[in-house]
C-alpha cells in the first residue's frame, strides 16, 4: 500500500505540490475502484502508526462527510487554519460564498446537474450503508443558512475588519453593523433594509396587470352569469301537480306519460274532478277507460330508475322555460301538455286498431263503418304517450264508412259535465277517379252531434265535403257546448244525406277530452289528496330509500317493512347498495380531513428534515442600539371571547338537541309513559350524527384556541438582529425578511372578518342533518345540500374558508394601482401550471368516485361531463395558484373587540423535500399570509416592522 508522511508544513502549502503523471494515473485508478467496491463502515480516525503515517485515500476523503461515503475530497487551502479535504457538494452546503465565486463561470444546467448527481450518489449510498446498518453520522460544523439569505463565512469585514457575511449584491464582505448602519450597502449603494417591507420590488410589467384585470373580469362576469343561471333556474323551473321540485339543472319536462285516471286514487272520490293522485298507474290499452297524457319531468332519480320507470315523476302545471318553444297541440311533434286549470282526461279514445279497447272507447252503435285502411290511415297520430312500458301500437286502420241507407256512429254516454273538446281526424274522398277504392265524395257533409237522450241529437259541427275531401286526414278539434254539459253526454258522428255508390268518409284517432271542476286547485278535495299524494309518493321514495326521503321522513310516514312490498318492482337490494347525498358530505369532510391532515404532516416533517441541513451558527453582534428587540401584548376582551363563544356553543346547542328530538333519541331517556315517541336508534345514522358532531366540536374547539384564543395572552415580538431577524407570534416565528407590507385596517374590516369565522363556526356538519327534520317543502334540500357542501369545504380549506372567501372578492374587486400590482406579480409566480394539473386530477379523482358511490343507473358520467370537471377543476386551481400569491390567507387573533389595526402581509415559504429540490413544488405550498393582531402600541409595532428603532 503506497504510503505517504504529511506534516502541518507541507499541508499549509497545498498550492506548492505538483503531481507528476504517474500520480495522477494512479489517482484516476484508485477512483474507480472505490467505485466498483461495496460499502463498508471505515473509521476516519484509523492510522498505521503513532508516527503519524496516514493512508492515502483515507487523508484525500472529504472531512465533513460520514465515514460509510468515502467520498473523495479536494483540498480547499481557505478553510480553517490548515485547509480541509471537502468534496463538491459539503464545500457548497456548507460555504456557498466561496463556492459560489468558484462556480460563477459555469452555466447553470451544470451546476444543478452537479448537484442533482451528488444527491442522488450520496442518498443511494446511505441507503445502502443504513440497510446494511454501517452508516456513521459525521458531526457537521459551520453550515449556511437557505440560498435565499446571506451567506457566514471567515472573511473580514471590508471596513471595520470584524467577522463579515457574505453580500450579494455587490459579493463583498461586511459585518452586520457597516452594512445595515446607513440603509444601504457601503459597496454598491444598494438598499438594505431590516425587514422585507422595506425592499424594493420590481414592477410586474404592463402585461402581468392586464392578466390581473382580466382573471378579475372573468371572475366577476363568470359569477354575475352563474347568479342569472340559478336565477333563471328557479324562475322558471317547471311546477307539477303535486307540488315536486324536479331535478337537474334546467330541468324540463321531457317525459310524454299516460296515466290510468282511475288506476290510482283519485276518479270521482268525493264526486269531484281532480286530479288522480300518487303513485300513477300506468295506462293499459286493455284496461284503461279513462286516461290523462301530459308531458312529465323526474323528481326522484333513484325511485325513477328502480321502478322501472313508474315511479319518481310527476305531471307539469307549467314550464315557462318551454312554454314558448314546444307546440301546445297535441297533434304536433313532442308537444307540451301541462296540466292547467282547464286540462282534464281522455274519457273517449279509439286508435281503431286491433284488438279493440273497450275500455277505453266505448261504441254504443257503429252503422256501415268498418275498421280498414280503405282510405288510408292517419298519418300524424297525436301524442297518446310513451313511457313506463305503455307504448301506442302502430297505426293501420281507420274507421271507413260506405254502404247504403245510413252511416254514423254513435258514443256511449261520458261524463263531460265540465265541458270538454271532441278531437278527431277526418278525411272524405279525393277527387280521384284512379281511387276506385276510396269513392269520391261530391257531397254527403259530415256533422256531429250531441245527445243527451238516445232519441235526440244536436248538431254542434258541420265538417263540408268539398273542404276535407283530398289524400290526407285533417286534424279537427271542436269545444263541447255548454248545453251539452252533462255526466252522460253521447256523441255521433253522422252523414245524413250521400251517395250510395261513392261519397266515402274516413275518421281516425277519435278522443273525446272532459275538463276537470272549475278551480280544482282551489278546492279542499284537491288539498286533502295533496296530502295523500305526498305521504304515498314518500313510502315509494323511503321503500327505496332514496335522497327525497331521511330518516325523519320514515317516522312521519310511519312506514312500515310490509307497506313496501306494494310498490311496483321493489327491490330491498336497491336500498343498501348506494350512498345518500348527506352520508356523502359526511364522507367526504372524513376524507378531506384525513388527506389534509396526512398531506400536512408529512410535507411539514420532511420540510423541517430539509430545513435542518441549513441551520447556521449565530453571528451575534453587541450593536444591540441599532438591533433592539421589542415585546408587545396583544389586546385582550374576554366580554368579546365569551360572547363568540356563546354564540358558537348555542347554535351547536340547538342544532343537537334537534337532531336528537328528531331521531327520538330523547324519548330513550324520557320517563314519560304518555309520549306517543318510541325509542328506536338507527345505527348508520346514529354514526353518521356522531362524525358531524366531531367535525362541527374541532371547528369550534380550533377558532376559540386559534382565533379568538380564549384565556390565553398572546404575546408579539418583533427581534431586528440580522442573526435572528423575527417576528414571533404566539410562538411561531416569522423571518422579518419574508414581510412585504403592512397596511392600516379600520374596524369595519375586522368586523366582516370577524363575521366570516363566526359563519365558519356554525354547525354546518349537524346542521344538514338536522334540517331535513323540517318540513320545508322545496326549500329543505336546497338548504342542508348548501350547509354540507360548506361542511366539505371548511374541512377542505380551514376554518377560516368564509375568511378566504371575503378576501378574494376584496381582491378581485381592487382598483389602485399598487393592489393591481401586487395582482400582476401574483400571476406571474411560479407553479401555476402545477396547480392547474394538481386541481384537474382532484377533479378527476373526486367525480368519479362520486358517480360510483351512488350507483344510479342514469347518472353514470359521460366523457363530455367528465372532461368539462377535469376542465373546471384545472382553472380552479389555476385560480388557487394565483390567490397563493396574494394575502387571501387569513393568520388572524381576534382577541378584543374590533378596532383599527395593522395587518401584515409575509411570505409563508415552504421549501420542497424531496430528492430534487425542485422549486416549483415549493412555490406550490408557499403562499402569502395576511397577519391579523391588535397590539397595545401600535405606532411603536409598525416601526419596528418597518426597521426603525422606536426611540
Amino acid at each position: 500500500m503506497n504510503q505517504r508522511v504529511y506534516t502541518r508544513s507541507s499541508l499549509s502549502q497545498p498550492t506548492s505540490i505538483t503531481q507528476t503523471a504517474t500520480e495522477e494515473a494512479r489517482r484516476k485508478v484508485q477512483h474507480f475502484k472505490r467505485i466498483s467496491r461495496r460499502v463498508a463502515p471505515t473509521r476516519p480516525e484509523a492510522v498505521d502508526n503513532e508516527a503519524g503515517v496516514i493512508d492515502d485515500e483515507i487523508l484525500e476523503r472529504c472531512t465533513r462527510c460520514p465515514p460509510h461515503r468515502r467520498r473523495r475530497g479536494k483540498f480547499r487551502p481557505l478553510i480553517g487554519n490548515d485547509g480541509e479535504f471537502l468534496c463538491d457538494s459539503c464545500y457548497l452546503a456548507e460555504f456557498p460564498a466561496t463556492a459560489f465565486l468558484d462556480e460563477a463561470e459555469k452555466p447553470e444546467w451544470q451546476k444543478r446537474g452537479n448537484k442533482i448527481a451528488n444527491k442522488i450518489k450520496n442518498g443511494v449510498t446511505d441507503f445502502l450503508a443504513d440497510a446494511m446498518g454501517a452508516a456513521e453520522v459525521a458531526s457537521f460544523g459551520n453550515r449556511s443558512i437557505s440560498e435565499d439569505t446571506k451567506f457566514p463565512s471567515e472573511v473580514e469585514c471590508r471596513m471595520c475588519l470584524e467577522k463579515g457575511v457574505f453580500r450579494r449584491c455587490c459579493t463583498a464582505y461586511y459585518c452586520h453593523s457597516c452594512y445595515y448602519k446607513s440603509g444601504k450597502c457601503p459597496g454598491c449603494g444598494k438598499d438594505s433594509p431590516l425587514t422585507g417591507i422595506g425592499t424594493g420590488k420590481d414592477h410586474p410589467g404592463n402585461l402581468a396587470i392586464g392578466l390581473s384585470w382580466a382573471i378579475s373580469l372573468a371572475m366577476i362576469c363568470a359569477t354575475i352569469t352563474l347568479l342569472a343561471l340559478i336565477y333563471w333556474n328557479v324562475v322558471t323551473s317547471p311546477v307539477t301537480v303535486w307540488g315536486h321540485t324536479c331535478r337537474g339543472f334546467f330541468p324540463t319536462c321531457e317525459l310524454t306519460v299516460c296515466i290510468d285516471y282511475d288506476g290510482g286514487n283519485g276518479y270521482g272520490v268525493g264526486g269531484s274532478w281532480i286530479p288522480a293522485a300518487q303513485p300513477y298507474r300506468v295506462c293499459d290499452r286493455a284496461s284503461t277507460s279513462n286516461q290523462v297524457v301530459g308531458s312529465a319531468c323526474v323528481y326522484d332519480n333513484e325511485l325513477y330508475v328502480w321502478s322501472n320507470k313508474v315511479m319518481g315523476y310527476d305531471i307539469c302545471m307549467s314550464s315557462p322555460r318551454e312554454e314558448k318553444t314546444r307546440s301546445k297541440n297535441v297533434s304536433s311533434v313532442n308537444p307540451l301538455l301541462l296540466y292547467t286549470e282547464s286540462s282534464g282526461v281522455y274519457v273517449f279514445d279509439d286508435d281503431f286498431e286491433l284488438p279493440s279497447r273497450p275500455k277505453s272507447a266505448p261504441w254504443r252503435e257503429i252503422i256501415n263503418g268498418n275498421f280498414s285502411d280503405l282510405c288510408g290511415v292517419n298519418s300524424v297520430s297525436p301524442e297518446r304517450g310513451n313511457h313506463g312500458g305503455f307504448r301506442p301500437v302502430e297505426n293501420k286502420h281507420a274507421l271507413v264508412f260506405s254502404g247504403v241507407h245510413a252511416r254514423y256512429a254513435v258514443t256511449s254516454g261520458l261524463n263531460v259535465e265540465y265541458g270538454g273538446t271532441v278531437e278527431f281526424y277526418l278525411k272524405m274522398g279525393p277527387l280521384d277517379d284512379l281511387d276506385t277504392e276510396c269513392k269520391t265524395a261530391y257531397s254527403g257533409d259530415v256533422a256531429l252531434e250531441y245527445c243527451l237522450h238516445p232519441d235526440e241529437c244536436i248538431p254542434f259541427g258541420f265538417f263540408p265535403a268539398w273542404k276535407y275531401r283530398g289524400s290526407a286526414f285533417q286534424f279537427i278539434s271542436i269545444a263541447i257546448p255548454h248545453d251539452a254539459w252533462s255526466n252522460s253526454t253521447s256523441f255521433c258522428f253522422r252523414q245524413e244525406s250521400f251517395d250510395d255508390m261513392q261519397d266515402y268518409w274516413a275518421i281516425d284517432d277519435v278522443r273525446i277530452h272532459a275538463n276537470l271542476q272549475s278551480r280544482w286547485l282551489e278546492s279542499s278535495a284537491f288539498a286533502q289528496r295533496q296530502m295523500k299524494s305526498k305521504s304515498d309518493a314518500m313510502q315509494g321514495s323511503c321503500c327505496y330509500g332514496t335522497d327525497q326521503c331521511s330518516i325523519f321522513d320514515k317516522r312521519s310516514t310511519l312506514l312500515q317493512a310490509s307497506d313496501c312490498d306494494r310498490i311496483p318492482a321493489f327491490n330491498e337490494n336497491h336500498r343498501k347498495s348506494r350512498l345518500k347525498s348527506h352520508d356523502l358530505y359526511i364522507l367526504f369532510s372524513l376524507l378531506a380531513l384525513i388527506a389534509k391532515n396526512a398531506y400536512d404532516g408529512l410535507f411539514n416533517h420532511y420540510t423541517t428534515m430539509a430545513q435542518k441541513k441549513y441551520h447556521t451558527e449565530s453571528l451575534q453582534s453587541d450593536a444591540k442600539d441599532q438591533f433592539p428587540r421589542s415585546t408587545y401584548h396583544a389586546v385582550v376582551d374576554p366580554l368579546w371571547q365569551y360572547s363568540i363563544a356563546l354564540i358558537l356553543g348555542g347554535a351547536f346547542a340547538c342544532a343537537l338537541y334537534r337532531l336528537l328530538e328528531s331521531l327520538t333519541v330523547t324519548a330513550c331517556f324520557s320517563n314519560n309513559e304518555g309520549s306517543d315517541q318510541s325509542c328506536d336508534i338507527n345505527a348508520s345514522v346514529v354514526i353518521v350524527s356522531i362524525t358531524a358532531l366531531v367535525f362541527d366540536l374541532k371547528s369550534i374547539k380550533t377558532i376559540m384556541t386559534r382565533v379568538i384564543f380564549i384565556q390565553k395572552p398572546i404575546l408579539v415580538i418583533v427581534d431586528l438582529h440580522p442573526d435572528y431577524g423575527i417576528l414571533q407570534v404566539n410562538q411561531k416565528e416569522i423571518p422579518l425578511t419574508d414581510l412585504s407590507a403592512v397596511r392600516s385596517r379600520n374596524a369595519i374590516f375586522v368586523w366582516f372578518l370577524s363575521l366570516c369565522y363566526i359563519l365558519a363556526g356554525l354547525p354546518m356538519a349537524i346542521g344538514s342533518l338536522a334540517l331535513r327534520s323540517f318540513n320545508l317543502h322545496g326549500m329543505s334540500e336546497l338548504l342542508y345540500t348548501t350547509l354540507g357542501v360548506l361542511a366539505v369545504l371548511r374541512e377542505i380549506f380551514g376554518v377560516a374558508f368564509v375568511a378566504k372567501l371575503f378576501l378574494c372578492i376584496q381582491w378581485i374587486l381592487v382598483s389602485s394601482q399598487k393592489d393591481r400590482e401586487d395582482f400582476g406579480r401574483a400571476v406571474q409566480r411560479e407553479g401555476l401550471i402545477q396547480h392547474f394539473i394538481i386541481g384537474a386530477c382532484v377533479a378527476f379523482v373526486t367525480v368519479v368516485p362520486t358517480f360510483i358511490a351512488r350507483r344510479i343507473g342514469i347518472a353514470n358520467p359521460g366523457v363530455l361531463v367528465l372532461l368539462c370537471c377535469v376542465l373546471l377543476g384545472g382553472l380552479f386551481g389555476l385560480i388557487v395558484g394565483v390567490m397563493h400569491g396574494l394575502p387571501v390567507h387569513p393568520d388572524s387573533y381576534l382577541t378584543c373587540w374590533p378596532a383599527t389595526c395593522y395587518c401584515i402581509t409575509y411570505y409563508d415559504r415552504a421549501r420542497c423535500p424531496c430528492l430534487f429540490s425542485c422549486k416549483s413544488c415549493g412555490e406550490i405550498n408557499s403562499r402569502q399570509i395576511l397577519l391579523v393582531v391588535t397590539v397595545t402600541d401600535v405606532l411603536a409595532f409598525n416601526k419596528m416592522l418597518k426597521g426603525v428603532h422606536p426611540r
